[in-house]
């Protein structure tokens, strides 16, 4: 019996969108997109998560930087690549927020982007330098309103977690200070503790060494429970001001149309690594904390952030023209 060409070619696209189907992934390699430049906690996170994939699958598993526009030319990237789980996204906030910040993106974060799982986080905190004399978040707030646009904060530049922290704290509370905007986080840091602004909304990791150095106050933390290494500083939450939690988490995200089988199974090798001493220590080393979320509870997550994140660009009127 004899087949024609057009015969052949479609029973072998028929078998491979089957094995696609079943979750079977080809033997090329793995890409893990890091959107940022190499030595970052995003590239380090990637790096953590890549020999999960690597050993469970038995294939080869590459982190590649693709940096740039605070995290969208990689995002980007991988939302046109083929969802046949070959190219990996090491996603965060950052990525729900370059593309609200965006007049026409060119993806959309809620359709194009599907997490298989959430690893590492940390929260934001309020951090106060010697400029503002203000001891307590109620006394700020309360200044801020008896003195509209007298207070500041400044941040690593516009549109980063830690600029939008403080733009969803003055919708939350109703209260207008100035943002002020660096070239990045270590000026900012020596504006905040030069007193040239009064507050900053930092990483908590980041900012535990000029806490514990004295030149800067924590205020609150903008989570859900207070941090084991500050558990004397409240929560936003505590305080009277909901809905005010922000995290920089980090997690794998696919392209949307990938294989469900695909997902549940690196996410199931995803957890296990992430429960294995070994990476609790090298996380917990970048003062991060481990956050294992799987594709449900990573997708209801990933959902709520970038609705979030839109309500705070559209509210701040920061989308570029």
């Amino acid at each position: 019996m004899k087949f024609s060409g057009i015969a052949v070619a479609t029973a072998v696209f028929l078998a491979a969108s089957g094995a696609l189907a079943q979750g079977v992934l080809s033997n090329r390699t793995i890409r893990i997109i890091s959107p940022a430049p190499p030595g970052g906690s995003t590239d380090i996170v990637s790096r953590l998560v890549a020999p999960a994939l690597q050993e469970g699958l038995k294939q080869t598993v590459i982190v590649e930087a693709k940096g740039g526009a605070g995290g969208y030319i990689g995002s980007e990237y991988v939302t046109k690549q083929p969802a046949d789980g070959h190219t990996l996204l090491l996603g965060g906030a950052f990525t729900a927020i370059t593309a609200s910040l965006q007049k026409n993106p060119s993806y959309d974060p809620a359709k194009d982007l599907v997490p298989v799982a959430i690893v590492a986080s940390v929260p934001n905190l309020l951090v106060a330098g010697p400029r503002l004399k203000a001891n307590s978040v109620a006394e700020l707030v309360a200044q801020a309103k008896a003195r509209p646009g007298d207070l500041n904060f400044g941040s690593n530049g516009v549109g980063t977690t830690i600029h939008l922290t403080g733009e969803l704290f003055k919708l939350r509370t109703g209260i207008d200070i100035v943002h002020i905007g660096y070239k990045g986080w270590a000026d900012c840091v020596r504006g905040l503790t030069g007193s040239e602004v009064d507050m900053m909304f930092d990483n908590l990791n980041t900012a535990l060494p000029n806490i514990s150095a004295g030149k800067i106050r924590p205020l609150a933390v903008a989570a859900l429970k207070r941090h084991r290494s500050l558990p004397d500083v409240p929560t936003f939450g505590e305080l009277g001001i909901k809905d005010a939690e922000v995290t920089s988490f980090f997690g794998i995200m696919v392209p949307a149309g990938t294989p469900q089988a695909i997902i549940d199974r690196m996410g199931d090798l995803i957890r296990a690594h992430t429960a294995s001493d070994e990476f609790q220590k090298l996380v917990h080393a970048q003062g991060l904390d481990v956050d294992f979320r799987g594709p449900a509870d990573a997708g209801k997550f990933w959902q709520s952030e970038v609705g979030k994140w839109r309500a705070v660009v559209k509210a701040s009127g920061l989308v570029q023209q």
